[in-house]
């Protein structure tokens, strides 16, 4: 089961971005990143030019690493954050509500074209099964790697939709 549980331990001071980002899980690099693309505010700085992050700054981390966990693109994310503003949870619920129901049916979909992939892996498997291996490979590996019947055509990328 996948764990969303992310913990902020809440400080009477404020934060570094090594602190921060370490709770968060992430690198002090992913959080500049989310400050130039403005997922974060750009925070407060200390006299000596430190970046300087309140509880409000932690929370809003969390949201953001909360919903990255549950497979939200980095745009859907500050479309919820633009909703969110730190207090607007109804318009933020409902909005929540249709993105994880369109993420379900992403999942769905990739659930059906890896058991067809899968499929097309049995039917080579059993391909080679029933033919022993020759004495000398054709030039074109097709004794090591035969046609699969009618899905052939069927090629799936194992990263996922972020990643690629």
């Amino acid at each position: 089961m996948l764990d969303l549980a992310v913990e902020f331990r809440v400080y009477a001071f404020v934060m570094r971005i090594s602190e921060l980002a370490e709770q968060a899980g992430i690198a002090p690099s992913t959080l500049r990143y989310y400050e130039r693309i403005g997922l974060m505010p750009s925070p407060s700085r200390t006299p000596s030019g430190y970046r300087a992050y309140d509880t409000d700054a932690a929370s809003r981390l969390l949201f953001i690493t909360r919903a990255k966990r549950i497979g939200l693109t980095l745009e859907q994310i500050s479309e919820l954050v633009q909703v969110w503003q730190g207090v607007n949870c109804g318009a933020t619920h409902e909005r929540m509500i249709d993105l994880v129901d369109s993420k379900r049916a992403e999942v769905g979909d990739r659930i059906r074209e890896l058991e067809r992939f899968a499929q097309q892996l049995d039917e080579v498997r059993a391909a080679l099964d029933e033919h022993p291996p020759l004495a000398a490979c054709h030039p074109d590996l097709s004794c090591c790697v035969p046609d699969s019947t009618e899905n052939a055509a069927i090629v799936v990328d194992l990263l996922p939709p972020a990643r690629r």
